[in-house]
């Protein structure tokens, strides 16, 4: 019978959050790239060109169509060592890249909806005054949609954040592959992946407190 040993599970803490800093960069990377990627796929999923919507239907439909981990594989070992300015990024930045198409795609939605969601009459007023369509959407719609898109966006963050334990798998040496190695090397399985679920756990616990007291904070200022 197995026997578990605490004192293993406790050593395994500090070798695996050695790669945190790993973890918070491709988490962090990731987000920041995708809400850029999002707010663009949002605004031209909003346009009334059938041409571009049917390709960014193609778009959405794909990454959200098929599994992220596949995608991993497909775009850092396939395609982006093959395309120039992208391959000497290396795979650390692949995977970024990746993941950050990957939930783009997802986050876009969430955009799209709080745009929606906002009176009709914030344009009209916009307009009144004198500003253009950008200078509408900049100023006055922009601001109101992005403090309602911030709790479904903050739940973005935690996706990505645990998502980027995928990223193991191509390589990238974060708080996963870091445990993935130190169980094959000393055998406690058992030991060091719960470690590792712990560590998640407790960040994302962090992450969910932190979101709470930007959600208030928003809330005041309302």
């Amino acid at each position: 019978m197995y026997a578990f040993s605490f004192e293993k599970f406790f050593e395994a803490f500090l070798p695996i959050t050695s790669k945190l800093g790993s973890t918070l960069f491709l988490t962090v990377g990731t987000f920041a790239i995708a809400i850029v990627l999002a707010l663009i796929l949002a605004f031209l999923s909003l346009g009334k060109n059938p041409v571009l919507g049917g390709v960014l239907k193609i778009w959405l439909s794909f990454f959200r169509g098929t599994p992220v981990l596949v995608q991993l594989f497909f775009f850092v070992y396939g395609l982006f060592p093959n395309i120039p300015g992208i391959k000497g990024l290396g795979a650390q930045w692949h995977a970024i890249i990746c993941l950050s198409l990957a939930y783009s795609s997802y986050m876009s939605e969430t955009i799209r909806g709080a745009i929606l969601s906002v009176d009709r009459g914030q344009f009209e007023g916009g307009y009144s005054v004198g500003m253009s369509t950008a200078q509408t959407m900049a100023r006055v719609v922009l601001p109101q949609a992005l403090r309602m898109a911030v709790p479904p966006l903050s739940n973005n963050f935690l996706e990505v954040f645990k998502g980027t334990a995928l990223a193991s798998m191509v390589g990238i040496t974060e708080m996963m592959l870091k445990a993935k190695m130190m169980s094959s090397k000393n055998l406690r399985f058992m030991e060091t992946y719960l470690a590792v679920l712990f560590i998640y756990w407790a960040l994302n616990i962090l992450f969910t407190f932190l979101q709470k007291l930007l959600e208030r904070r928003l809330n005041k200022n309302i």
